[in-house]
């Protein structure tokens, strides 16, 4: 079988010594290194440029600086994806680290189909993050939800940046590009997932082509990150139609399932503006693991999700029009 060539981007901003990480784990492919490219999209200011010139002089693979003045993820995606020379595209954030086999996985899942597909891989917290009680029990992504599905379809929810390949050719021709008019960073992938899926094309999950996430957290940090999602979603609203949305992201609304507004006008009574401010700095000194404490990570952070998306002005972003076309 003839191996296609792959590109690598992955968007990055000020984080020199982690994308220097992220590369060499790349470098480290068993996959053939004339047949892939890295392209890192870069609008730092530190010194991440000079490395990625310095690593790009001495390697046997093409690594790229596409140099931006764009602050915006999806839109500097945008940009090296047009500059890439692969028939596949592997889209990864500037914060996971892979295995060898990582690429060969991700070539081996699009070969097993018969049609063009998206590719998700599993991502993992890192064990190399210094540990402490909460990076212990967070796990910011949803993969246990699809745990026991390699190799079978899953919903454009899981059409995850960090561990996703796509064929560039379909992306380009069917203008299922990324999403750039956003008010947040974050929701470009899901809202491509969905036009990719509506466009008649599937996502796959592979577990085998792993990496690990290395961005420390602690509670503080996770609960900004929750609440930049929470402003997020008012773009992600307008471009996902779909009625359980916001309940997915724990936002009570009265389209929610009688469920979900039940299980959430709870969490909402015990944890609101009133006693988050109260609880969160004890939950902040929890210094080991305890049930309680885990118990109440989320709900505090779900807090902020939903106070963020309630105080934040409703926008209308215009939706990104698919180009009609055939799906193979």
């Amino acid at each position: 079988m003839t191996q296609p060539f792959v590109s690598v981007i992955f968007p990055t901003y000020n984080r020199r010594d982690v994308v220097q990480r992220t590369i060499e784990h790349l470098l480290a492919q068993d996959y053939p290194h004339d047949h892939f490219e890295i392209i890192v999209a870069d609008n730092s200011s530190d010194s991440t440029p000079d490395m990625v010139r310095e690593l790009a002089a001495t390697s046997d693979v093409r690594i790229v600086l596409q140099a931006s003045d764009e602050r915006l993820p999806a839109v500097k995606r945008n940009q090296a994806l047009r500059e890439a020379r692969g028939e596949l595209v592997v889209f990864m954030n500037d914060d996971v680290w892979v295995t060898p086999d990582f690429l060969a996985r991700h070539v081996e899942a699009h070969a097993a189909q018969g049609d063009p597909v998206a590719v998700l891989g599993l991502v993992e917290q890192s064990r190399q993050m210094p540990q402490t009680a909460f990076i212990e029990w967070y796990e910011p992504f949803a993969y246990g939800e699809i745990v026991d599905r390699g190799g079978a379809e899953v919903s454009y929810r899981y059409h995850w940046s960090m561990n996703l390949s796509l064929p560039r050719q379909v992306m380009l021709d069917r203008n299922l590009l990324f999403h750039e008019d956003w008010a947040e960073i974050g929701h470009e992938d899901i809202e491509l997932g969905y036009r990719w899926t509506r466009a008649g094309y599937r996502v796959v999950y592979e577990p085998r082509a792993w990496g690990e996430h290395y961005h420390p957290h602690d509670l503080a940090s996770a609960c900004r990150l929750q609440a930049s999602i929470g402003r997020g979603l008012r773009d992600l609203e307008v471009l996902i139609p779909e009625p359980d949305l916001l309940e997915r992201y724990g936002v009570l609304t009265r389209r929610a399932s009688w469920r979900g507004r039940l299980r959430m006008g709870v969490r909402t009574a015990l944890f609101n503006r009133l006693t988050v401010p109260l609880l969160q700095p004890r939950l902040e000194r929890v210094d080991r693991r305890a049930r309680v404490a885990e118990w109440t990570y989320w709900k505090v952070m779900l807090h902020h999700t939903q106070h963020a998306y309630r105080t934040t002005p409703p926008r209308r972003p215009v939706p990104t029009p698919t180009t009609p076309g055939a799906r193979a």
